[in-house]
């Protein structure tokens, strides 16, 4: 399954609140974006470490050109016309439940924030194994647009958390899907011949955190 842009996978790949990302683009919930329609980061916007060659090295506040198609994110050329995207309605003041285990495994890579950083974790797992929500929420992204993921589902929780399923073989939920603690999301899949592993992040208010603030200790 491929999908477009978002501005929750917008968002994603720059490390920005998507809040303060709609509040900039004067865009008002449930966060509709179009086709070609520009997008400014913000000055404090840059793209996350976790993403190989990425569109962008340095921060900047010249405005994102995004494609909202059903193929894969790319950035183009400015153009005049737009068409809708699809709606997600997004708000949720309930905070988050308890967090669950997205699957069962070992964690072989932790969370840094330090030089080439993880902002996440890996976690190995067993073949064939089924990729749970960790918490109950909404899925604001199903695809494989974003560079460095893989097949990635994003799950909004509430208005602060978010989180990341990546490296997935293949995806079972999509976009707009409410979903519960546990739900199967995806099929484990890995990145080159580190399989099977699932790579899994938590966004709070935008910002990465370690996955194992929140997860329940083993």
């Amino acid at each position: 399954m491929e999908s477009g842009d978002s501005l929750f996978s917008i968002a994603f790949r720059y490390g920005l609140d998507y809040r303060e990302l709609a509040k900039l683009n004067r865009i008002d919930a449930p966060y509709v974006i179009y086709p070609k329609q520009k997008i400014r980061l913000g000055g404090q916007a840059k793209p996350s470490s976790n993403v190989a060659n990425s569109t962008s090295s340095s921060t900047s506040s010249t405005p994102l050109i995004v494609n909202n198609s059903s193929t894969n994110t790319s950035v183009v050329t400015p153009v005049k016309e737009a068409k809708k995207s699809n709606v997600i309605d997004t708000k949720n003041d309930k905070p988050v439940s308890d967090w669950s285990w997205p699957v069962d495994g070992q964690v072989t890579r932790g969370f840094s924030n330090a030089g080439v950083s993880s902002k996440g974790i890996d976690i190995k797992a067993s073949q064939g194994a089924l990729v749970k929500a960790a918490a109950d929420g909404t899925v604001v992204y199903a695809g494989s647009g974003l560079i460095g993921y893989g097949n990635l589902v994003i799950v909004k929780h509430n208005d602060v958390y978010l989180s990341a399923y990546a490296y997935n073989d293949s995806i079972l939920v999509k976009e707009k899907q409410n979903v519960k603690a546990g739900d199967s999301l995806a099929v484990i899949g890995g990145k080159g011949s580190d399989r099977p592993l699932l790579h899994f992040e938590v966004r709070r208010d935008g910002q990465p955190i370690d996955p194992l603030e929140v997860l329940p200790k083993n």
